[in-house]
């Protein structure tokens, strides 16, 4: 504050010499709650103090048109602050009328309107003068800019016969955005003799010192720029944003950190930059503005209600305020910090501007508001923001750029928001065609939202497009919804119906005919009318691609044509609008299905970063499903679970739909390759699945999946059924592609063991044939199953062959599958390569989390306290009595067990938190013990355990 003390030693040494009978007139100026007032007082208090006798009025707008409404304060002031003997007995500043008493015209009567100015100005004067001769006076007068014509007179009048008096005359100025100043008031403050004084926003200095003496502890500077930047350095948003911090620190000190707090009108709590922003903030804005007067708060309401969309020319014409008046109150908030650009800088300010309008100036605000921004071309989604506070209107302009909003809403990934301007486009349509047309981008909006319950949606629909209410693409878009449901009598309804009848649309019959191919193949041949068949469209849109590729991989396997469309429905930009999320869960799919694992997770990975972007849960969980599949043939079981329950939970409702079905039967394989087969059952029995979906290809899989849990659990002749019925359908549908679904490698398995090793040969014999080489992963599983079916010498070799293949995939679990059965191999056939390759095996599926499989690997484990033999030869034979592994302290055992699982030194350090010397002593303690030379004796002795037991 140190501008601020100078200036009121400045005005100190006028009074000094103004107490010598040379009077000074001083103003100080500057913008709305800058602290002349505050200055003012300061002044007031130290001129009591020196022995000034302070006279002090206070003007206000709404005595400006009351003549000598300042005046008369002027006298009261006498009268309260001077004794009777110094009050002149000549009469008050106007007329005595007759009849008054003489005490009572003693009295300092204020003048009337009917008096002569001159005369009154002569009188003040007089009486000012008397009292100066007795002591000296200042005289304040705070915003005279609002004082009466009448009274600036009188003080134009004292302030030329200032220089024999002992009288000091200080004004406090506010600057005027909107008015001119009277003649008279600019001859008083712009005296030659007259001192001004201006007073600058807080400085960060200023502020650390106010916020020094208002804050338990000392201020950070981080903070105190923050506190600079959002009040630009008014001393009144400043104090509320100090005080902001002070209720902070508060409450931290008596319960922790809190959260963002709502003063309980909506007007949340934040903090920026480590300041506090909140109520006290928003409601010293909001007295800043009345401050400023009506027309600056009805200027702050008009911006606050265009928000981004503010320009000087709209809030002219909005506000009806002059287009140059409007940009002076533009650059006086932006001065002050409320402002960024041309919006309000703070969303609660914001708030707080708009919460105090009345209800029916904000709706008829925002009603002109949609109607200027549309008349000048604004973005559609600016103009439909104001029409949700209107409500349903009907004017002729109105529907169509709530329609053109949802669309750009859900383009840019606010589906909610989409949602709510369809809602009100529904009450705004001015015929049924308009608002059936409404309610399936409606529909179609709530399935990307909220895809389990948005069933009832594309239901109700039907009636209307077999009536012809509504047709086209529309009625498509409703068809696809009810497929997605499994509402396949309403679809094939509804489609058949468009087939049958439009000759417009066969571009989008073709794409729900690839849906259809790829999605319910079973319901193709219920259809009537045969869809049309092209591939040109599919070339010009990326649903289309996705949804041809999906539908040619398929039918064809590894097709190089199919993998290039579905590729190119990931090329281009990476911020994806959410019209192309309908094609990238296909996309995906496809890819997978080519065996392309790794490109479809560099792919998935990538669409993971833009998930933030996009409020479409619906569409999300479509693509989480698809990545749970990729993690599942990658071998990354836990993921597979995860993104299976995230999507399944987003999924799934009171029905069944495809993509639930699909991140179902994700769960039970994912956690039947763990071992977790009460899990993978609970999965099972939750519901029964309905009839429909055995037409579906998420269908397929719940049958592969449903028969790898039973094979698991021993239900031989249940996983038989299941492989044999997908089997089945798969054929029936000319999708026969094992990377879909290896029902018949599946079936192989059961036969083998149910001891039918030429059925299980039969089959994949058949497989083999069938198979394409460019799907890796499927035919690396292939060769696996092909080795099974051959005598042991013969393995090896098919083995090693699987295991590049499908180490080359990236499928990581059927990797570790091929590793323990050649182990199996090896040690069958006496092979030294047997334990390295368990070893391995186990280890690949113990980062798989397939603990089953890890378990099957593992020795058989024996009680700790059991005595095993000691090997022949001089070892054992030298060391009789130390065989027993019922010896070895428990920290002996861990290291023993991990050295028998094939782990080195340094491993089992890092694994058990030791050093590797310390291994290296337990060791020599367990032979010791043990009566063996090294590890292989140790494998061939120790019975080792598994790690969760280490």
């Amino acid at each position: 504050m140190k501008e601020r003390d100078k200036i009121l030693e400045q005005l100190d040494a006028l009074l000094i010499r103004s107490t010598r009978g040379r009077g000074a007139i001083a103003a100080i100026s500057g913008s709305t709650a800058i602290g002349k007032t505050t200055t003012l007082n300061a002044l007031a208090e130290r001129a009591t103090s020196a022995g000034i006798t302070v006279l002090s009025v206070v003007s206000s707008p709404h005595e400006r048109e009351v003549p000598y409404s300042a005046l008369a304060q002027l006298l009261h002031s006498i009268e309260a602050q001077c004794t009777t003997a110094d009050v002149p007995r000549a009469g008050g500043a106007g007329t005595v009328h007759d009849g008054r008493q003489a005490d009572e015209a003693s009295a300092l009567a204020p003048p009337s309107a009917q008096d002569d100015p001159m005369a009154v100005a002569r009188r003040t004067y007089q009486i000012i003068a008397e009292l100066t001769a007795l002591r000296p006076l200042l005289i304040t007068v705070d915003d005279i800019q609002h004082t009466d014509t009448a009274t600036l007179t009188c003080l134009r009048y004292l302030a030329q016969r200032l220089t024999q008096l002992s009288l000091a005359l200080v004004f406090t100025h506010g600057i005027s955005v909107d008015e001119q100043s009277a003649s008279v008031l600019d001859d008083l403050l712009y005296r030659t003799s007259a001192r001004h004084f201006h007073l600058e926003p807080l400085s960060r200095v200023d502020i650390m010192g106010l916020a020094a003496s208002r804050l338990p502890v000392l201020p950070s500077d981080r903070l105190i720029v923050e506190i600079h930047r959002l009040s630009g350095g008014n001393p009144l948003l400043a104090q509320a944003l100090i005080e902001e911090h002070r209720l902070r620190l508060a409450s931290d000190s008596v319960a922790g950190p809190m959260p963002p707090q709502s003063d309980g009108i909506g007007r949340q709590s934040t903090t920026e930059g480590g300041a506090s922003i909140g109520p006290a903030f928003y409601q010293a804005v909001l007295a800043y503005l009345h401050r400023l007067g009506p027309r600056a708060v009805r200027l702050a309401r008009c911006v606050a209600l265009l928000d981004e969309a503010t320009t000087p020319l709209l809030l002219s014409r909005l506000s009806g305020i002059d287009t140059e008046l409007s940009k002076r109150y533009l650059r006086l908030f932006t001065g002050l910090g409320v402002l960024e650009g041309a919006r309000l800088r703070h969303a609660g300010v914001r708030q707080a501007v708009l919460g105090e309008m009345p209800y029916g100036e904000a709706t008829q605000q925002r009603y002109r508001a949609a109607r200027l921004l549309n008349e000048g071309g604004a973005p559609p989604q600016a103009v439909a923001m104001h029409l949700l506070g209107v409500g349903p209107l009907h004017d002729g302009w109105v529907l169509p750029v709530l329609q053109e909003a949802a669309a750009h809403a859900m383009e840019d990934g606010d589906v909610p928001q989409g949602i709510r301007y369809l809602e009100l486009a529904c009450e705004c349509s001015l015929d049924e065609g308009q608002r059936l047309s409404t309610k399936s981008l409606y529909a179609f909006g709530q399935w990307q939202l909220r895809p389990a319950e948005s069933a009832p949606h594309f239901r109700a629909l039907k009636g209307p497009i077999l009536e012809g209410k509504l047709t086209g693409t529309d009625a498509l878009w409703v068809a696809e919804g009810m497929l997605f449901h499994l509402d396949f009598d309403e679809a094939v309804e509804v489609v058949d119906h468009v087939n049958s009848g439009e000759a417009d649309v066969s571009t989008a019959l073709h794409s729900t005919r690839m849906l259809m191919a790829a999605e319910v193949p079973g319901l193709l041949e219920r259809l009537e009318h045969p869809l049309p068949a092209t591939t040109a469209p599919a070339t010009s849109h990326s649903e289309l691609r996705a949804r041809h590729a999906l539908a040619l991989i398929l039918e064809n396997g590894a097709d190089k044509y199919a993998i290039a469309l579905a590729d190119q429905v990931f090329q281009g930009s990476q911020n994806w609008p959410t019209s192309k999320l309908s094609g990238l869960p296909k996309a995906l799919l496809a890819l997978c299905y080519a065996d392309q694992l790794d490109t479809a997770a560099a792919w998935y990975d990538l669409l993971a970063t833009e998930v933030e972007r996009h409020d479409a849960p619906g569409w999300w969980a479509q693509i989480e499903s698809v990545g749970a599949l990729l993690a599942l043939r990658r071998g990354r079981l836990a993921d597979a679970v995860r993104q299976a329950e995230t999507a399944h939970a987003r999924l799934s409702g009171p029905r069944w739909n495809v993509s639930s079905a699909l991140a179902l039967t994700v769960l039970v394989e994912a956690h039947t390759a763990m071992g977790n087969h009460q899990t993978a059952a609970k999965y099972l029995e939750t519901s029964e699945p309905p009839p429909a979906l055995f037409l579906t290809r998420a269908g397929l899989h719940y049958l592969y999946a449903r028969g790898r849990h039973h094979l698991a659990t021993g239900n031989t002749y249940l996983a038989l059924s299941d492989f044999q019925e997908c089997g089945t359908l798969m054929r029936r549908w000319n999708i026969d592609t094992p990377s879909l679904a290896p029902w018949r490698l599946g079936e192989a398995e059961v036969w083998l063991r149910l001891g039918d090793q030429k059925q299980a040969a039969r089959l994949v014999e058949k497989q083999l044939t069938n198979s394409d080489s460019g799907l890796t992963r499927s035919r690396g599983m292939t060769l696996h199953a092909l080795a099974l079916v051959q005598t042991t010498a013969k393995q090896p070799p098919i083995l090693r062959d699987a295991f590049r293949l499908l180490e080359a995939a990236g499928a990581r679990y059927e990797a570790a599958r091929v590793l323990a059965d050649l182990s199996r191999a090896y040690q069958q056939l006496g092979d030294k390569q047997a334990r390295p390759t368990a070893r391995r095996a186990w280890r690949l599926a113990k980062s798989c989390q397939a603990e089953s499989l890890c378990q099957a690997l593992l020795p058989t484990s024996i009680p700790q306290n059991m005595d095993t033999k000691p090997p022949e030869g001089p070892c054992g034979a030298d060391r009789p009595g130390q065989d027993s592994f019922g010896t070895l302290s428990e920290s002996e055992r861990r290291v023993a067990t991990l050295a028998a699982q094939g782990y080195a030194n340094r491993e089992i350090a890092e694994r058990l938190f030791i050093t590797v010397s310390t291994v290296e002593q337990h060791l020599t303690r367990v032979y010791r013990k043990m009566g063996i030379r090294n590890r292989e004796q140790l494998l061939q002795r120790a019975h080792a355990v598994s790690y969760e037991s280490v």
